[in-house]
């Protein structure tokens, strides 16, 4: 997507007969603000993917689920553990 909107921005400015330096200008603010809009986007990713993960503890009434705040979720057996990790893993890489 980047190449292509840094390709439609080179052809206009050539089109419009733009002076080198302003293209130039746009071109540098449009690659840095789309690097900072996607690193934005990962790091929002990861601090929700952070909070969705951690922070859970065993419940001390039943050893069998975990608790955060008001929630409680059941505890998978060791073997569903691996492969719910493996299928997380296969859609992280999908993404």
């Amino acid at each position: 997507m980047l190449f292509r909107a840094s390709f439609l921005i080179d052809a206009a400015g050539v089109i419009l007969h733009v002076a080198f330096l302003p293209m130039c200008a746009v071109l540098i603010g449009y690659v840095g603000f789309a690097s900072l809009d996607k690193w934005l986007v990962h790091k929002r990713r990861e601090a929700v993917i952070d909070y969705e993960i951690h922070g859970w503890t065993v419940d001390p009434e039943d050893p069998e689920s975990e608790v955060k705040g008001n929630l409680s979720r059941v505890k998978l057996p060791s073997k569903e553990q691996i492969v719910v990790a493996r299928v997380a893993e296969l859609l992280s890489r999908i993404r």
